[in-house]
């Protein structure tokens, strides 16, 4: 969770370059310098580099916790934690284990190995 605010705190500062960049480009055209020109080109470009690509990662952060979410709720109570669950679909079976392919009714399971 840490990372995702400093994505987010990446991506402010990536914008914030750019709007100084394009403030010294604006400079630069309206004084004809060259160098406020090009430094401000290059923050621009640095700074939508920076935004984009945490924002990117921001995206790719909160899809792979939902996909993670859906299947911790898909989990039988008596499977979480045991080393032998699977849990994959195959044809649109559940396999939940080799042991116990379509689960358990209860909520413990005499097969239950702890993950460690």
């Amino acid at each position: 969770m840490p990372n995702k605010y400093l994505n987010i705190c990446a991506i402010g500062l990536g914008i914030t370059t750019a709007f100084i960049g394009g403030t010294l480009i604006f400079k630069g055209t309206s004084e004809a310098s060259v160098k406020s020109f090009l430094a401000g080109s290059c923050l621009i470009l640095g700074g939508t580099g920076i935004a984009s690509a945490s924002l990117y990662q921001v995206k790719v952060e909160s899809d792979i916790e939902k996909i993670l979410s859906e299947r911790r709720k898909a989990m039988p109570k008596a499977c979480r934690g045991c080393r032998n669950f699977h849990g994959i679909k195959y044809q649109g079976v559940m396999l939940v284990c080799a042991i116990h392919p379509h689960g358990v009714e209860s909520d413990t399971c005499l097969d239950f190995e702890k993950f460690s």
